[in-house]
């Protein structure tokens, strides 16, 4: 039914570390952006419940290489679907450019330019897209940008 996701221990312990914070702090989170009772704070709630089922699959299902070779540390880490702390690699369908990604928390205070946030546009429309999926961001009315999903890898 699931294939195996090959990962070092050092990811397969950040992923599960992950899980258990975000279990621990997700109506906090629900809270603190979404204040007062409303659909966006019930849709919120939906997406933050799948994403953790999510998670417990990707950590059920996943293998550990506790000592690879170099070689085989080139496969290692890449992940079915996006999670926060993964890198996503994206080819613009409308700019035909290579694009990175990692999606981070709004909480990481350790963001660069190359980070975006789980509940940005994108970052969310991100969220646990499989490589080959194509994934739209609106801008604004006028321009809409299209992406196609080619990898995903968690460097942590």
């Amino acid at each position: 039914m699931y294939s195996i996701i090959e990962l070092t221990t050092y990811v397969y312990r950040a992923i599960l570390q992950h899980l258990v914070d975000f279990e621990e702090r997700k109506n906090e989170i629900v809270n603190d952006i979404y204040c007062e009772p409303s659909v966006l704070r019930d849709d919120f709630n939906i997406f933050l419940d799948n994403y953790l089922k999510k998670l417990e699959e990707l950590i059920k299902t996943s293998q550990i290489i506790d000592r690879p070779t170099r070689e085989k540390l080139k496969s290692l880490n890449y992940l079915p679907y996006v999670i926060i702390g993964s890198t996503v690699e994206l080819e613009s369908n409308n700019e035909h450019g290579v694009y990175y990604y990692r999606i981070v928390s709004p909480y990481d205070d350790s963001k660069s330019n190359k980070d975006l946030s789980y509940i940005s546009t994108l970052g969310r429309a991100l969220m646990l897209k499989r490589p080959g999926d194509i994934v739209e961001n609106e801008i604004n009315k006028d321009v809409c940008s299209s992406y196609h999903v080619k990898s995903i890898r968690y460097e942590g």
